[in-house]
Parts: structure tokens; C-alpha cells; sequence
């Protein structure tokens, strides 16, 4: 039976080399981020019917925020020693299949449903999102840094997209706080994702055998100077990240429910869309830059102090201002996520990237679930709106601290 040469890897080690296939595989990869991303941020948009409907108390929306984080800070690490076993293309197809089935199944209105199939399509993203920089080193050995800003970019699409065209899809196609079919809807393009990636994606030679010399001193010239492995430890990765994920999805778990709160949910809407769209030219530019300013302490101490500042300004100013808080935070998240993501596959050996970056994950996201969580109860306890925010204030200052103690990166050699 003769196959297309979309499933044929270029090179016995796996790397791609036709430009029409890489074009291809670029593509695939932005579409399975653009998925992991809607279903998530679709909702945050909704979480006040969904917490009316179903008698939420703010503590359980917190928690039904963060289940995806928390699971991905669980099963990370895990995901990466099982794509050491069954192969990055494998590990992509079982995580699409969760994140399909637990998106379409969550529709059930009940409770158990809800949480329960959240932390099903939780596991499918986490074992796909770790999985991607795993398969850039792979494919395309010579590119980690724009490749991985490209998958990236998907992220960041989807977490758009999802934030911002739920609510608008909802009223005018699907009914009016008829929330229970936007889950439906979201789902629908991760089916087409996983139909996609079946067809199109190449085969990854096993991660478990020994690697040429030549391909381990190939690391090294890559056009990335950076220091060598041992110089960013996988703590302080983790905390930088953690940090930086942890303003991301604390404002956009509460965002709705803050400005319901101080009655001004007509701001919300474009607040949720400007918080995430903005992170696409933050993206975009670090996505030609990454190269040169991956592993350098300023991109960080930046993110940091422009967070901190706008999540005071977020509670202290006029309401009418927080677009441009949003549109700050989300360039600043993006920043720290897109230099973060990408240092994984940079540093670590072929056969390390899978523990590498599922270790990473695992405690970046162990990190930002805690986020959400501690918003609401300290909602709860307090009764002040403003308290959800504490710890994206506190993320906020921590980006700086870390920042400040990052090892200077070695400017090596460069090819």
C-alpha cells in the first residue's frame, strides 16, 4: 500500500527537511495548542451561569478553575516517562482522545460530571503539552527555539479564542445561557485535530536508543548560546514558570465573577478577550527573539514587575482602565511561558528532554494551581472580591525575586 509522504520522517534520526512537510508539521502542532488551550478558557466566560445552575459555592469554581492545572502539575513528570516508552506521536493520539472525550462528556449537567470529566480532558493536555517540545527536538533539531514559539502561538490562539468568541457564539448560535452546548461546540474541533494528526503525522524513531555522537555534539550547535544543562536547574525553571502560569489563570479565573462582583460584568467580556489576545504579539515577538534573549535574567525581573504593578492597578483604579491592565498582564505572562517552554528541548540531551520537560511542568502547574484555589477561599473567607487577586500579586513579586537570582547564561559558542 503505498503511504504519503507526509508520514515518512525525513531522516533516520526523525528530523524533518522538506519544507512542504515542515510546513505541514507547524501546522499540526499549532492546531493541537490551539486545542488544549479553548476548551479550557471557554470556561471562564460562563463560570457565573455555570455556578448559578449548579449551586457552585466560590471555593468549588476555584477549584473546577484550576483542576486543569492541578492535573497537569500531577501527571506531568508521569507523561514523560511514558513517552520515553510508547513514542511522541502515540503519547499526542491517547492525549487528544482524553481531551476529546473529557471536552464532549462534561456537557452531562451534574456536578460529578463536571469535575470528573474536567480532570479526564486534564490528563489528555497534560500528556500532549508535554509531549510537543519533546517532538520539536525531534523534528526539528535546528529550530527548537521558533518551532516551540509556534506551538506556542497555538497555546495562545486557543486561550483567545476560547476566552474571548464563547460568550458572543453562545448568544447568537447556541441560545442564550445555554452553556451546557458551548462544551459541545469546543469539542467538536479537537475530534477534527485528532482525525488530522492520525493521517498526517510522521513516525518518531524510539527515544530509548542510544544516540549518535554526533547527534549529542549537534546539541551544542544549535544557533542558541547557552549554557550548558547543569547551569538552569529544573526548580528554579519550575518557579519561574509556575509564577508566570499562575497570573495567567488567576485573572482569568476570576475576571467574570470579580466584576459581577463590583457590577460591571459589561466590561468583562472584552477584559477576558484583551488578557489573552495580547499575549499573541508578546508571543509573536519573542517567537523571532528567542534565540538570543532565551536564558537571560531581564525578560523575567520585566514580566515581574510589570504584573505587579497592574494587578494593584487592576483593584485600585477605575474600573473603566482595566483593559489596559489586561492587556499588560497577558503580554507578561506570554513572555515568561513562550522563554520557559522553549529551554527544555534547548538544554537537555534527546533522551532527557521527556523528563526534563514533564518534570517542569509538573511543578510550574503544581505552582499555579495553588492560585485559583487560594483566590476563592480567601474570597470566601473574607468576603472581599480583591482577596482572588492576593496571589497573582504575590506570583507577581516572586517572577522578580526569581528573575533576580537566574544563573547569567553563558554566551558559549555560537554557530
Amino acid at each position: 500500500m503505498k503511504t504519503s509522504p507526509a508520514i515518512s520522517p525525513s531522516t533516520e534520526e526523525g528530523r524533518i527537511t522538506h519544507t512542504w512537510q515542515s510546513i505541514v508539521i507547524c501546522a499540526l502542532l499549532l492546531f493541537v495548542g490551539i486545542n488544549l488551550r479553548s476548551v479550557i478558557l471557554a470556561v471562564p466566560p460562563v463560570l457565573p451561569l455555570i455556578k448559578q445552575d449548579l449551586n457552585l459555592s466560590y471555593t468549588a469554581v476555584g477549584l473546577l478553575t484550576a483542576l486543569p492545572i492541578l492535573m497537569t502539575g500531577i501527571t506531568a513528570w508521569y507523561s514523560g516517562l511514558l513517552i520515553e516508552r510508547i513514542g511522541g506521536r502515540t503519547a499526542i493520539i491517547w492525549g487528544l482522545i482524553l481531551l476529546a472525550l473529557g471536552t464532549l462528556l462534561r456537557a452531562w449537567i451534574s456536578v460529578f460530571a463536571l469535575f470528573f470529566f474536567t480532570v479526564v480532558l486534564s490528563i489528555g493536555i497534560a500528556l500532549s503539552q508535554t509531549t510537543a517540545p519533546v517532538l520539536v527536538r525531534r523534528w526539528f533539531p535546528n529550530h527548537i527555539g521558533l518551532v516551540t514559539a509556534l506551538f506556542t502561538d497555538g497555546l495562545i490562539i486557543g486561550e483567545t479564542i476560547g476566552a474571548g468568541g464563547t460568550v458572543p457564539l453562545m448568544l447568537l448560535f447556541l441560545g442564550k445561557n445555554n452553556w451546557v452546548a458551548t462544551f459541545i461546540f469546543w469539542g467538536i474541533p479537537v475530534v477534527i485535530c485528532l482525525v488530522l494528526w492520525l493521517w498526517l503525522a510522521p513516525p518518531v524513531p524510539s527515544m530509548r536508543r542510544p544516540t549518535p555522537v554526533a547527534s549529542e555534539e549537534h546539541l551544542t550547535s544549535i544557533d542558541v548560546p547557552i549554557a550548558p544543562e547543569k547551569k538552569v536547574s529544573v526548580l528554579q525553571l519550575g518557579l519561574i514558570l509556575g509564577s508566570g502560569s499562575l497570573i495567567y489563570f488567576g485573572m482569568n479565573s476570576w475576571i467574570a465573577s470579580y466584576n459581577q462582583a463590583i457590577h460591571a460584568t459589561n466590561l468583562t467580556p472584552l477584559a477576558l478577550t484583551i488578557l489573552n489576545a495580547a499575549q499573541l504579539p508578546s508571543s509573536f515577538g519573542v517567537t523571532f527573539f528567542a534565540q538570543r534573549i532565551v536564558g537571560r535574567r531581564w525578560p523575567f525581573i520585566a514580566a515581574g514587575v510589570v504584573a505587579t504593578l497592574n494587578i494593584v492597578a487592576w483593584v485600585f483604579a477605575p474600573p473603566f482602565l482595566e483593559y489596559v491592565w489586561a492587556a499588560l498582564l497577558g503580554a507578561s505572562s506570554a513572555l515568561v511561558f513562550t522563554l520557559g517552554l522553549a529551554l527544555p528541548p534547548l538544554l537537555a540531551s534527546p533522551q532527557k528532554v521527556a523528563r526534563v520537560t514533564g518534570a517542569t511542568l509538573s511543578l510550574s502547574y503544581s505552582i499555579a494551581f495553588i492560585g485559583p484555589f487560594i483566590g476563592g477561599s480567601l474570597w470566601d473567607i473574607f468576603g472581599l472580591p480583591a482577596m482572588a487577586f492576593v496571589p497573582v500579586a504575590a506570583a507577581s513579586f516572586l517572577l522578580i525575586v526569581l528573575g533576580l537570582f537566574l544563573p547569567l547564561r553563558s554566551m558559549g559558542h555560537k554557530h
